[in-house]
């Protein structure tokens, strides 16, 4: 089990400054997989769906580090 980060409320989890990668992947995993179920399940677009899911995930976190500093 992790441990989850808080922010100085203790209301909502703190975001780190740089994801580790293991969560990123873990990100691009779940939102890829959202995409499928999204398309109804249709098999033979997982180098589409990944790539998609892959940007949208390093797009977030680069958008956040920009705004953080």
């Amino acid at each position: 089990m992790t441990q989850k980060h808080h922010n100085k409320r203790g209301t909502q989890p703190a975001e780190p400054e740089h994801s580790p990668p293991e969560q990123l992947q873990a990100e691009i995993q779940q939102l890829a997989y959202q995409l499928y179920c999204e398309c109804g399940y249709e098999h033979g677009h997982d180098p589409e769906h990944w790539a998609e899911a892959e940007r949208r995930v390093l797009e977030r976190h680069q958008g956040k580090r920009a705004t953080a500093g």
